[in-house]
């Protein structure tokens, strides 16, 4: 996308009033050791990787973008700030998150699946983004979930994505608690043996949901599978200061 059509959309986005209304459930707010300032950066920093991935791509258009693990809406509320005029999508395993973000945010909700195999996510978006779900991962299921993005893009749409990565596994190598290293040791043993770590969190019923590390390699991996699928750009540590952002798009020709 050109430059300038990029910088006006950024010009036009700051210069938004941004949608507060808030869930009680909202534990990405809730957990906000700063509330507004830090909830709000985080949204922030998405559109501004989201404007990254657009000067680089191949995309034209923004019409139709579907935000995946929308949650309540912390990211959500930025991107229709950012496209007033585009049709929203989104999907979470929370049906309360993916409903709010609906109704508040002006869009469509789409009910996620604990099985990928099962999703039926609206087809040919512009733009999907994937914030904080790949993370909680094991690498087979980030591939599945991965090929049901893929296919949901239309020619030149953009898949963008957050992933713990090299940044997280050198901070877990210093870590000096000793829980939070009982906590790591696993993660960090299959990270260097392989390239990717994963924990389950023990939840009964999803015990699939974890903490996942991926390396730069496994991650770019997973768009190389795919014959039309072009790697647009990959930033450690991109997404607020805490993690790995890849960006995809599918080949135009």
């Amino acid at each position: 996308m050109h430059a300038d059509v990029v910088s006006t959309l950024w010009t036009d986005y700051r210069s938004r009033e941004i949608i507060r209304d808030l869930h009680p459930n909202d534990h990405m707010f809730n957990a906000a050791v700063q509330g507004w300032t830090d909830y709000m950066g985080v949204g922030v920093s998405a559109v501004q990787i989201i404007c990254s991935a657009l000067l680089t791509g191949p995309a034209y258009h923004l019409e139709k973008v579907l935000d995946f693990g929308c949650g309540h809406g912390r990211v959500a509320r930025h991107l229709r700030a950012f496209l007033p005029k585009a049709e929203l999508y989104f999907a979470d395993i929370d049906e309360t998150g993916s409903r709010f973000c609906a109704d508040t945010f002006a869009g469509n909700y789409v009910q996620s699946h604990h099985d990928f195999d099962q999703l039926d996510l609206p087809k040919d978006r512009d733009l999907i983004w994937v914030g904080s779900v790949f993370t909680h991962l094991d690498y087979g299921r980030m591939n599945k979930l991965f090929n049901a993005l893929i296919g949901a893009l239309r020619p030149r749409g953009t898949l963008i994505a957050t992933f713990r990565g090299e940044s997280q596994y050198r901070r877990a190598l210093q870590e000096t608690d000793p829980n939070q290293r009982r906590k790591w040791k696993s993660l960090i043993d299959q990270y260097e043996a392989g390239g990717i770590g994963f924990g389950s969190y023990g939840i009964a019923d999803d015990p699939e949901w974890g903490l996942s590390l991926s390396s730069i390699n496994s991650v770019i991996g997973m768009g190389k599978r795919l014959p039309n699928v072009r790697l647009v750009s990959y930033s450690e540590i991109g997404w607020a200061a805490a993690h790995d952002v890849a960006a995809w798009s599918i080949s135009p020709v």
